[in-house]
């Protein structure tokens, strides 16, 4: 399933309204919320998701009534993949 990096700002949102939101989420099954990386101060979060495409992650996104910036279609790649490999 291809992977999504979104991108969402609400500065004005509380920690509970947040962690609420969460709790909706990682129940939902058109798209997986796989993590989050976020700063409360900031009001930033950059979330992964996998999908089938951009289409239904921003319906679920709609759906919950969850705002975005940007929804981008990425590749993963870690370390360990290129550690053992020779040039």
């Amino acid at each position: 399933m291809p992977h999504y990096l979104t991108v969402h700002r609400d500065p004005s949102l509380s920690k509970a309204e947040i962690e609420a939101n969460w709790v909706r989420l990682a129940g939902e099954k058109r798209a997986i919320w796989v993590k989050t990386w976020f700063s409360l101060e900031g009001g930033r979060r950059f979330c992964w998701w996998d999908g089938p495409d951009q289409e239904t992650v921003e319906q679920v996104f709609r759906d919950h009534g969850i705002s975005w910036e940007e929804i981008v279609k990425v590749q993963l790649t870690t370390p360990s993949d290129w550690r053992w490999r020779e040039d």
